[in-house]
């Protein structure tokens, strides 16, 4: 009878094992899937919010799904993105603040230009470096200067021959301790006499360094001649 039944017996018996092995097969299989996307899917998820965070989603988070040194990573990751958000709203912040000083500035700027404008006292700035920056309408029609005066050297400009006496009012300007420097001044212009009451101001920073002057101009020249008249 056993030896009748050997070859179903063996089959039962290899079939056994054969199933068992499998078993042990897809177990370890299982297993091997299982860890390996324990390890890869935190590196998946913080790949993607590395490239979230790069396209600007600063509200990105990764929920910590172990408490391993991956899950330390993701903390990490989380951290540092809020980081991010607060550094970005900091400079969003500054950004805002910086345009608004900037639009404040520029609307002052225009209302002194304005009134240097519209003033009869002609107004002649000079920066750092003693080159002329701005010159407004009184002082072009006081000195006869144009545009093309602005940016180059205010002895070059003064140096002309009808303007030349308003050079020792600029050295003076230099020598001189901070404090308007007042003299009067008359230039000879298209064969007229004018008169002018011309104030020199140094500018000195907060650091103590000159860093331009102003020239202030006055037309004395009817007061002048009605003196005279007067006389």
């Amino acid at each position: 009878t056993l030896e009748l039944y050997r070859g179903p017996i063996q089959g039962v018996y290899l079939s056994i094992f054969l199933a068992v092995t499998l078993l042990i097969l897809v177990s370890a299989t299982w297993m091997g899937l299982y860890f390996a996307k324990r390890i890869t899917r935190p590196v998946q998820r913080l790949a993607e919010g590395t490239r979230a965070i790069g396209s600007g989603r600063l509200d990105f988070r990764i929920e910590p799904e172990t408490g391993d040194e991956l899950g330390s990573l993701v903390d990490a990751f989380n951290l540092m993105a809020d980081d991010v958000r607060t550094s970005q709203a900091k400079l969003e912040q500054s950004r805002l603040t910086l345009e608004r000083t900037n639009v404040d500035v520029d609307a002052r700027r225009r209302y002194i230009e304005t009134i240097l404008e519209r003033v009869a006292t002609g107004v002649i700035s000079l920066d750092a470096a003693e080159s002329i920056s701005t010159v407004n309408g009184a002082a072009e029609r006081l000195l006869g200067l144009d545009a093309s005066s602005i940016g180059r050297p205010a002895a070059e400009v003064l140096g002309r021959e009808d303007l030349r006496p308003l050079l020792p009012l600029l050295d003076a300007t230099r020598r001189e301790e901070p404090g308007a420097l007042v003299q009067e001044v008359t230039l000879v212009r298209e064969g007229r006499e004018i008169h002018l009451a011309v104030a020199g101001t140094r500018l000195i920073g907060d650091d103590g360094r000159t860093e331009g002057a102003v020239l202030v101009l006055d037309d004395l020249t009817r007061l002048i001649r009605a003196q005279r008249v007067a006389a």
